[in-house]
């Protein structure tokens, strides 16, 4: 695939060259972090790039960013070619840090940066769940790995916590970095709900429950669907809204079941799949309600996008979500697979405009608090930056700018 092929490419002596490594070229948590972190780098220091194993097809939102994209094809469960690949581009390309995101790219990149020897290594991990299903020799085999390499990053408090202590790490080579969304975009209402409401057909008295998830089966859509089935029950103004795809060939991919759900429930004219959309922000407009049931998370970002679009948020009573909802300030909790809680928590959303807008301002209020991009962003340059020290090459008003 030409766009994804190696790009003839090299950092310039003058920058960074940072190496951010993705399972695949689709669009989850993950990787709109990376997404965001790419085109938020500071350019006059870093030059980034993205490597992802499986998907040639690019999304057009990465081909946007203009930087070179290597698409690093793992046919086999262990693909030496792959690991050959990376490390010649972590060499031609002059790459000097390799940020890897889950454990299967860190493997890779483990590897790929012993045999270009270069690079400094950064693991980040997004799951409390993930660290904890390396078991037996993985166990072993990660720990050593994670502590010859520079550094790990943990999503949240949790997920470092569980990295060092079940991998055995130096508390000094873990840093926590929590998601960061862009509050103004997503904070950015305009006038659009309407518009919005009508091209996809809905009314604007219509109460929109909405949810922003792959379909795998740890999203837990099933749930959701069975607790909006109790509500449907009793209102026709009320609908429900997925964003999101599954992955054909993935063994967790749950779109097939979800799709027979709606189609023998008779639900087909209440909830609509729109599949993967590159306007979510706009989509956060029309929707009164948030909602992901999750049944792990390390820190959701889309529950935090929905937070910084001023809405209310629901989700599962789950170590993920509890960093980020506050029963009864900004949103309500149910317990994994509690229907009649679940339907709960819907119904008094929807009873009560009132109660929607308290929750949202709160939601919006923490958002701008805790979740910025900026600090997000600020923070994983500074990680950067303190793995290559030498920034002799930096001019003056940016050398100025970094020690102020």
């Amino acid at each position: 695939m030409t766009p994804a092929a190696a790009l003839p490419h090299a950092a310039s002596d003058q920058k960074i060259g940072v190496l951010f490594l993705m399972i695949q070229m689709a669009m989850g948590g993950s990787e709109r972090l990376i997404l965001n972190l790419v085109r938020n780098l500071d350019r006059r220091i870093f030059e980034p790039s993205i490597g992802w194993f499986s998907g040639e097809r690019l999304l057009p939102e990465f081909e946007a960013l203009s930087v070179p994209l290597y698409y690093i094809p793992k046919r086999r469960r262990f693909d030496w070619a792959a690991m050959r690949q990376l490390a010649a581009i972590i060499r031609t390309q002059r790459i000097d840090v390799v940020n890897a995101h889950h454990f299967m790219p860190f493997f890779y990149a483990y590897c790929g940066t012993k045999i270009a020897n270069r690079a400094r290594l950064v693991y980040t991990e997004h799951s409390e769940a993930d660290v904890l299903a390396a078991r037996g020799r993985w166990r072993t085999i990660g720990g050593y790995m994670l502590r010859s390499s520079d550094l790990a990053i943990g999503v949240s408090p949790r997920v470092s916590q569980t990295l060092g202590s079940h991998f055995g790490l130096d508390p000094r080579t873990i840093r926590t970095i929590e998601n960061g969304v862009d509050v103004e975009l997503f904070g950015d209402n305009g006038n659009d709900r309407e518009r919005l409401r009508q091209d996809l057909g809905f009314s604007p008295t219509d109460v929109i429950i909405g949810s922003v998830a792959n379909f795998r089966r740890n999203k837990n859509h099933l749930f959701l669907l069975r607790a909006f089935h109790e509500v449907a029950r009793h209102r026709d103004d009320v609908k429900l809204v997925l964003v999101g795809q599954g992955f054909p060939g993935d063994p967790e991919n749950s779109e097939p079941e979800v799709t027979r759900f709606i189609q023998s429930t008779g639900l087909s004219k209440s909830v609509r799949m729109l599949g993967y959309r590159s306007d979510v922000h706009d989509l956060m407009r029309m929707i009164d309600v948030f909602c992901l049931v999750s049944y792990k998370e390390g820190l959701p970002l889309s529950l935090i996008e929905a937070m910084a679009s001023g809405l209310p948020v629901v989700g599962t009573d789950i170590e993920g979500m509890r960093a980020v909802i506050e029963p009864e300030t900004n949103g309500l909790v149910a317990a994994p697979d509690d229907v009649a809680v679940l339907t709960h928590a819907l119904n008094r959303l929807i009873a009560a405009p009132a109660l929607r807008q308290r929750m949202g301002q709160a939601s919006r209020r923490l958002a701008a608090e805790k979740y910025s991009l900026r600090r997000c962003v600020q923070e994983t340059q500074d990680v950067f930056l303190s793995l290559v020290p030498d920034v002799t090459m930096l001019d003056g008003a940016t050398r100025l700018r970094l020690e102020t």
